[in-house]
């Protein structure tokens, strides 16, 4: 469900972007616009998903998500118009938070003592849908010359619907908590209100704002600087690789050692990540880059999504991590469009690349002011 809702929901499209731009004569900013249009989606409902789950049952709302998601693929695939994508790309994000959030706290929620692993492993669903789409572009576009690149959409139909269907057999709802109504939403409410949830969220912004940008613009700053289709293709589809890997690792690590030492590590590796093929746009520049954003990208919402829940009761914990999803989807709304305009006004992506590494490292400067004896104050 990962793959489907996130993967190819909201990562594919930066693949397959630049086949988008050529077919439909989108210049930069049409291009970051529709990428915008999927996180407005994503951060219009993302603020409902968790309480929608509270009400409903997560799976309820997963199952809702997942469909949603796979009809916007569905769509994508036949349509002509950029204002009609606008409209698509909106429901696909919004498909995609109705599945996010509940989908990590249902599993959290039933694995209390393994919440870094657990995450790790379900995002690692972002990787692969990374690393899939990327497979699919470089090799089956070609046996489409006439469909293209929305062949590649459709086959993401056809696949998310099939993934959708296991997870109705799969998930089981948790158990209900016993907590009465007034209880839950007074809890809801000083949760939102908590000071240390808040920083939280304020660094899953910056993660939010800044993580797209390598995502969505590394194959064509690939392609600018000399590079192949093809090799740019593979190039994503390997640090689609090194996302799967960095999720469950940066999960297991993080139980060990603490989710602020691993933030702070990750946060590191995606400066440099950034600052790499900036300096020297070689084919091994961008090699480096891919691994390190791969493996940092895909521990990065382990880590802030598990420091979250380390700060919540587990009633709370769809409601809590829903919330701080707000601050990562307006992230990801501005992040796309803000390199995209950078990248019109001021001449390349090398640019968006310089601004992503100022957003990481102010991240891991309010990283520091974290204390991991935070969780303790609602583990009781």
């Amino acid at each position: 469900m990962v793959i489907s809702t996130t993967g190819f929901a909201r990562l594919a499209y930066g693949v397959l972007m630049p086949f988008m731009q050529a077919d439909l004569n989108m210049n930069y900013t049409q291009a970051g616009l529709l990428a915008t249009t999927i996180s407005l989606g994503f951060l219009s409902i993302s603020p409902v998903a968790g309480l929608l789950a509270l009400k409903f049952g997560m799976k309820q709302v997963i199952m809702a998500g997942g469909f949603l998601v796979t009809v916007s693929f569905l769509f994508l695939s036949f349509s002509n118009s950029f204002y009609l994508y606008m409209l698509i790309m909106f429901f696909c994000g919004a498909g995609s938070a109705l599945a996010f959030s509940p989908i990590m706290s249902l599993l959290v929620i039933q694995f209390q003592k393994k919440k870094g692993l657990v995450l790790g492993v379900l995002l690692s669903g972002v990787g692969s849908g990374m690393l899939l789409s990327g497979l699919m572009t470089t090799y089956l576009i070609r046996y489409f010359p006439v469909w293209e690149w929305r062949a590649i959409w459709l086959i993401f139909s056809i696949t998310s619907i099939l993934f959708t269907l296991l997870s109705w057999i799969v998930l089981k709802e948790p158990g209900k908590s016993v907590t009465n109504k007034d209880d839950r939403n007074q809890g809801v409410a000083h949760a939102y209100k908590n000071r240390k949830i808040l920083r939280v969220g304020i660094i899953y912004f910056l993660i939010g704002l800044a993580y797209l940008i390598p995502i969505l613009f590394q194959t064509s700053f690939m392609i600018h600087s000399g590079i192949s289709e093809r090799v740019a293709g593979s190039l994503f589809s390997i640090s689609g690789l090194f996302t799967i890997l960095g999720g469950p690792i940066w999960g297991i690590v993080s139980d060990k050692v603490g989710r602020k030492k691993s933030l702070l590590v990750a946060l590191a590796f995606c400066v440099m990540g950034g600052i790499i093929p900036v300096v020297n746009d070689h084919i091994i520049s961008f090699m480096a880059s891919v691994i390190l954003f791969g493996f940092s990208i895909g521990g990065l919402m382990v880590l802030v999504q598990a420091m979250a829940a380390e700060r919540s009761l587990p009633y709370l914990v769809p409601a809590v991590l829903g919330f701080i999803t707000i601050f990562f989807a307006t992230g990801q709304l501005l992040g796309p469009f803000l390199a995209g305009t950078i990248i019109e006004q001021l001449g390349g992506v090398r640019e968006a690349y310089v601004f992503a590494i100022f957003i990481f490292f102010t991240a891991f400067i309010i990283t520091c002011f974290v204390s991991e004896k935070e969780k303790v104050e609602f583990e009781t």
